[in-house]
């Protein structure tokens, strides 16, 4: 319904929705920029309240996918409530990205359960001295056993990989090993992301170090692609990465796909605002508790840099797995590529 409200009227309505409800994280991943964001930042995370209302205007929008994210989301102690209450009291479809390392006693909570359709969990490698290591804390068992729980609660679970340089050689055999479990994966390269605040900028000098050959990546996702079917990552996507990314004011990057994830894809800040064009660069910054959801695509500056597109210098190079997945949604072929063949190949079912 969405996509043809968009595509035959002037509404814009997003198909999915990003709750950030915490900048902390209890990992120390060496590729990540939120270990070293301020403290002072996280004690803006909104109440209990602001994010129950948050969620209730989001729906009211029409929006039907809500992720909740971070940092880390299972250190809210309240997370049960707003999974239940955007599952249950809202009927959203809802997921929750996180490392894994609190799920197996949130797994626990029956308003919890009730209320959440996926687990979008985090996985690197498929040996357990390596996963630790890289994430700074003990934690694969923890994975495997969220994996294990949650299938007998018949919640689905997407694996999220992060693809470096160190872990290519292992892809297979992590494919391999979801595989078996019958959950799907999603391998996207490492990349460089800055994270803009209003005072300051995070971002990481050694990231080089980790970001692994694009076209050895891509070559591998399209030779794992022909013999595991629970891969989500797309021919698509794998192609938009592979040949430069975002950047319409480029003639380096591809001309196959612009980045949309302005209008496809609405992402509300732990403090409670709104980022245009994006979280990664917001150049507008609206508060979703004091202006209402329901009008803020009506705004004409929000249109101005919706209409803009991929058009920033901020964007030129730009491959985030999120924007060209959000993306995909506004064209009938990248969205029978990514979601109709991936729901018929069993991967989203």
């Amino acid at each position: 319904m969405n996509f043809l409200l968009n595509s035959f009227t002037d509404k814009i309505i997003p198909y999915s929705a990003q709750l950030e409800v915490t900048l902390r994280c209890n990992a120390k991943c060496p590729f990540c920029t939120f270990p070293t964001i301020a403290k002072e930042i996280n004690y803006k995370e909104l109440s209990t309240q602001q994010f129950i209302k948050l969620i209730s205007d989001i729906s009211d929008v029409g929006i039907k996918i809500l992720t909740f994210t971070g940092g880390e989301p299972t250190l809210r102690k309240d997370l049960p409530t707003l999974v239940y209450h955007a599952g249950v009291k809202n009927d959203l479809i809802t997921s929750v990205a996180t490392n894994g390392y609190l799920m197996p006693k949130l797994l626990k909570v029956k308003k919890f359960i009730a209320g959440l359709d996926y687990i979008l969990l985090s996985l690197d490698y498929p040996i357990a001295e390596l996963h630790d290591k890289t994430r700074g804390i003990k934690i694969f068992e923890k994975v495997m056993k969220t994996i294990d729980i949650a299938l007998k609660k018949d919640i689905k679970v997407i694996i999220s990989t992060v693809v470096m340089k160190d872990n290519m050689n292992l892809l297979e055999d992590i494919c391999k090993l979801t595989n078996n479990l019958g959950i799907s994966i999603e391998l996207y390269p490492c990349e460089n992301i800055i994270r803009d605040f209003p005072n300051k900028s995070y971002y990481l000098d050694s990231i080089d170090e980790f970001i692994p050959d694009i076209n050895l990546w891509a070559k591998k996702m399209m030779d794992l692609r022909k013999k595991y079917n629970n891969i989500l990552t797309d021919p698509i996507s794998i192609e938009v990465i592979k040949k430069g990314g975002f950047g319409a004011n480029s003639e380096l990057y591809q001309n196959i796909l612009r980045c949309r994830v302005a209008e496809t894809h609405l992402f509300v800040r732990y403090d409670g605002y709104i980022d245009f064009p994006c979280k990664i660069h917001p150049l507008l910054s609206i508060n979703a508790l004091k202006f209402p959801i329901s009008k803020i695509y009506q705004l004409k500056e929000v249109r101005s840099i919706i209409n803009k597109r991929d058009g920033f210098p901020f964007c030129n190079g730009c491959r985030l797995g999120c924007a060209i997945t959000s993306s995909l949604t506004k064209n009938w072929t990248s969205l029978l590529n990514k979601y109709i063949l991936g729901y018929l190949r069993g991967n989203l079912n």
